[in-house]
């Protein structure tokens, strides 16, 4: 029997421990992201992958797939929280670094990258920039957070964990139940506790019934990340 109470308690004890998603982390540029929600009559899992850039890191490793997962169900041994990086330079290395304003920054002659075995080409034109909400803090120069940003959603499907990978920490025999690419998120760094946001406390209550149509939010996401300034900036 799967409770909403179970669920909610899970997730706010995960956010208590800092092993839930915090999507401005001073750590990481937020990029995307994306929720699939497990569940048959006893058994529930939740899966949420953030696409990041690691502000330590100065080349492609920088690029982050943290996958955390939650659930009633989670195979053996498995921590709540991985990184991976699926980004990989195409032939020479993408990123330069500026030794005046301490940040690495797009090679111009680099016009491809690999997300795993995939050449992405690479689009900077100032133009395909502002649509995509993008500016450029430093003139001229394309930092991998800007990139990274970029990507998507056009090449989001590459960066997420496959079935395979998934698999290793969810039973390959627990039914998707729900996928989500957007929601209300919390702000953890204003202690706000995922049992406090109407997105979650639908999710649950969809989760303990298997009724889909009561996640019904009314509020606006804001998993966007323009929403999440602080990100990245320690």
């Amino acid at each position: 029997m799967i409770s909403t109470a179970e669920i909610l308690s899970q997730l706010d004890q995960d956010a208590k421990n800092y092993t839930f998603p915090m999507l401005d982390n001073g750590y990481y540029y937020h990029g995307d992201q994306k929720m699939v929600i497990f569940r048959d009559e006893n058994r529930w899992a939740m899966l949420i992958e953030i696409f990041a850039f690691n502000n330590h890191d100065y080349d492609v490793k920088g690029f982050t797939t943290i996958a955390y997962v939650y659930g009633n169900c989670l195979l053996n041994g498995y921590d709540h929280v991985s990184f991976n990086c699926f980004v990989s330079d195409s032939d020479t290395d993408s990123f330069l670094y500026d030794n005046e304003n301490y940040i690495p920054y797009l090679d111009s002659n680099v016009k491809t990258i690999k997300i795993r075995d995939k050449i992405i080409p690479l689009n900077t034109d100032p133009d395909f920039l502002k649509h995509k909400q993008i500016d450029p803090e430093y003139p001229n120069k394309i930092a991998p957070w800007d990139l990274m940003r970029s990507f998507v959603p056009e090449y989001s499907d590459h960066i997420w964990l496959t079935n395979t990978e998934i698999s290793l920490t969810i039973p390959s025999d627990l039914p998707i139940f729900l996928e989500l690419n957007e929601w209300l998120h919390p702000d953890l760094a204003d202690n706000q506790l995922p049992s406090a946001m109407e997105a979650f406390i639908q999710i649950a209550e969809a989760l303990a019934t298997g009724n889909k149509a009561l996640y019904k939010p009314t509020l606006a996401p804001n998993t966007h990340w323009k929403y999440w300034p602080e990100g990245g900036t320690l």
